[in-house]
């Protein structure tokens, strides 16, 4: 090390090319925090707009202060340094690439994570999506569901055909799916609302009752839904009914078995 320091305390090439990689280290570091600290509640797929260039702005903005210039024994000696500074210049890439992909690795490792749903959040998620049970407009905006080629979820009893729209996915988790559907009554009536299919191992609690007609229905945050959660343990799935205020106590009349 002793060497080391003697050869870089008379060698201006050397100290600059140390200076400026303790820069770009420097500048690595803080460039990183900044970004993981923007990006820490983001779960896009694709990284923030204008990183590359940000990144390489603060390398420019980086750049070491020049050392006194010195001549050194190539120079005097009339030997040329193209090959000293070629060697630099490929250093200098591969340092920008390298910082590059370790901003890129410290923005993915700050994304949320995929940790375990809750109920109080599905259930008060559709306040901000749908302005009524029946707003297929909304519905329809939802990206597609990748789980539809294994069939859209329905619970045990129910009959498939009052599902009204193919199943949609929830933007925040692709394995939820999202449907309308529509329960006939007697007559001509009937109840409409919207299901949320949220597999059993995706939350972190899952509720006790095994069916709608047993559920304890509450009122999202906006007061526009009132909403049940039961476990159906036979397709392994949590499902979160969302109907309009004052509707649940009809859905469940008519989820009643009747007798034969």
């Amino acid at each position: 090390m002793r060497d080391a320091r003697e050869h870089l305390d008379s060698c201006p090439d050397c100290s600059r090319t140390i200076a400026q990689r303790h820069a770009w280290d420097l500048a690595f570091l803080n460039t990183a925090a900044n970004t993981a600290a923007n990006t820490a509640a983001n779960t896009a797929a694709t990284p923030p707009e204008g990183l590359a260039s940000r990144i390489l702005a603060t390398l420019e903005e980086s750049q070491p202060a020049p050392l006194p210039e010195t001549v050194s024994d190539d120079a005097a000696s009339g030997r040329g340094t193209r090959a000293t500074k070629i060697r630099r210049r490929w250093l200098n890439a591969a340092v920008a690439v390298a910082v590059l992909v370790g901003v890129g690795l410290v923005w993915r490792s700050s994304l949320v994570p995929d940790q375990p749903l809750t109920l109080e959040r599905i259930r008060n998620w559709p306040d901000a999506q749908f302005e009524a049970v029946d707003d297929f407009a909304a519905l329809a905006a939802l990206p597609e569901w990748i789980e539809s080629r294994k069939g859209t979820p329905c619970p045990s009893g129910w009959d498939p055909s009052w599902m009204r729209r193919p199943a949609r996915g929830w933007p925040e988790r692709s394995s939820v799916a999202v449907m309308a559907f529509r329960v006939p009554l007697n007559g001509r009536d009937s109840v409409s609302g919207l299901l949320l299919a949220v597999p059993i191992d995706k939350l972190a609690e899952v509720p006790e009752v095994s069916s709608v007609s047993g559920a304890r229905p509450r009122y999202s945050k906006s007061g526009r839904f009132s909403t049940t959660a039961w476990t159906d343990t036979a397709t392994g799935t949590v499902f979160v009914c969302l109907v309009a205020p004052g509707q649940y106590e009809r859905l469940r009349r008519a989820l009643v078995p009747r007798p034969v």
